[in-house]
């Protein structure tokens, strides 16, 4: 599948981000926030320059957005089973911090920190670095954008919200023009995402000192189950 509503939105978002920064130039106010907010300090001909570097900012941010895009578009589709261990190590300082490996060689850095969900950040690492699994979640975000131009929403009305990227993926998917797996959300959050994508992620062991989650296809009288729910 090409997502191709999905690069518009990229560009669409950035663009309007970046048309707004450059208006906020043109003011005295606005171009001291910025340049504060930015710590940017020119010398000569600043306003010039500021605006250049919004340009050049914008310009990094659509090509790696629309890289990342080409890379899951062109990434195999999910079969087989993903497989996501984390070990807990004892730190001095956060009490027990979790690292998350994976079945594909994947191993994140020990997430340390306190008050928030510690195992779902180390589960968001994990699922964001499987090309497969983002492929399903971009399918679905791109058949979202597609039902907002197919029913005419544009701006922030009740319908349009009903198809909120978390009404229609589920919580924790993200709020970039990009969706991802967030960390800190709950790990039943990731498993309600994963269920409207088809997959299953279950909890095949769990001990003092590790977690390990299957992720797998779920089968069609699953899926079916899943639906009669009201999901």
């Amino acid at each position: 599948m090409e997502f191709i509503k999905l690069r518009e939105s990229v560009l669409n978002e950035i663009n309007t981000r970046l048309n707004k920064n450059l208006e906020e130039i043109k003011t005295e106010e606005g171009f001291k926030r910025l340049s504060l907010s930015y710590d940017k300090k020119y010398k000569k001909n600043p306003q010039e320059k500021l605006k250049a570097f919004f340009e050049l900012k914008a310009k990094k941010e659509i090509e790696n957005k629309l890289n990342q895009i080409k890379l899951v578009e062109e990434s195999k589709d999910f079969s087989g089973e993903f497989i996501i261990t984390i070990e807990w190590k004892k730190s001095k300082m956060w009490g027990y911090n979790p690292t998350a490996s994976t079945n594909y060689g994947f191993k994140s850095c020990s997430i340390g920190g306190c008050g928030y969900c510690k195992h779902s950040t180390a589960t968001a690492y994990a699922l964001n670095s499987h090309l497969s699994i983002l492929k399903l979640l971009y399918t679905k975000e791109e058949n979202r954008l597609n039902e907002l131009e197919k029913r005419g929403i544009k701006e922030d009305t009740e319908k349009r919200d009903s198809l909120s990227r978390r009404e229609f993926i589920g919580y924790g998917s993200g709020y970039g023009e990009i969706p991802s797996f967030e960390g800190g959300v709950g790990v039943s959050s990731h498993e309600s995402i994963l269920k409207n994508l088809g997959l299953s992620m279950r909890e095949i062991s769990n001990t003092d000192k590790t977690n390990v989650h299957l992720i797998r296809r779920m089968t069609e009288e699953e899926i079916n189950q899943y639906k009669a729910k009201g999901y």
